[in-house]
């Protein structure tokens, strides 16, 4: 069973154990605007406000889920569409995260949905060190620039990135690489610090594979990481 049968499976055990497939309920997704999703950051070199980003929402009785993508699609879907869909884009996929961490938020199951806002993505990233704690090599894999700039003062770093425009550009000292390179720079590693939108693009399963630890960042994981039991980092989300 691939992992996104697994989030299905588990959402649908949710849905029938609580009774919501009965109800008139849609879960409505719609992409924010740069400011709606992160407020007014010290910093614009955000992907999200560079424009290669996408926050989608779904809400759900009242609770709200987010997901990050390149691709989205603003629509309503019933319960029972959401469990249904074929996970097969990133526009798709986009869709499913943010309705899973819609409905599991209502549910009680996880918490951290909804993405820090204004000075939070820097307070995030001041904390992050502490969290981690004693390594000499870590892998990012995900441009995030707080969290790049943070890592770089204190351990041995490497970045990998999928948007082309970022690659080969040097950030805080940091030459972002390829996503070629991330088997090599796996095992150069000691820890992968991984964006949880790659449960969005599709590269995900890719990581859950792996001896190395990894820690995943960012609301987009927060329901897939309770249902697979994956260690999450996301110190100020909502």
């Amino acid at each position: 069973m691939n992992i996104y049968e697994k989030l299905k499976r588990a959402l649908r055990e949710k849905v029938e154990k609580h009774n919501l497939s009965r109800q008139n309920i849609s879960v409505q997704c719609k992409a924010l605007s740069a400011k709606e999703a992160i407020g007014t950051p010290d910093h614009d070199d955000y992907p999200i406000i560079k424009g290669k980003e996408i926050m989608v929402e779904a809400v759900f009785k009242g609770k709200k889920g987010q997901a990050f993508t390149d691709e989205f699609e603003n629509k309503n879907y019933l319960v029972e569409d959401l469990l249904n869909i074929e996970l097969n884009s990133n526009r798709k996929r986009a869709t499913f995260i943010s309705g899973l961490n819609a409905i599991f938020r209502y549910l009680n199951l996880c918490n951290k949905t909804v993405h820090c806002k204004d000075t939070e993505p820097k307070e995030c990233a001041n904390n992050l060190i502490k969290t981690i704690g004693v390594t000499n090599n870590v892998l990012i894999v995900g441009y995030q620039p707080r969290f790049l700039e943070t890592l770089a003062l204190k351990y041995n770093v490497r970045a990998v990135d999928l948007d082309e425009d970022n690659i080969g550009t040097d950030a805080f000292g940091i030459i972002i690489e390829p996503a070629e390179i991330t088997p090599e720079a796996i095992k150069w590693c000691d820890l992968i610090f991984a964006t949880g939108s790659t449960v969005v693009n599709g590269t995900i399963p890719y990581f859950l594979n792996q001896k190395k630890p990894v820690l995943f960042y960012g609301v987009t994981i927060s329901a897939t990481a309770k249902i697979l039991d994956l260690k999450t980092y996301c110190h100020c989300g909502h």
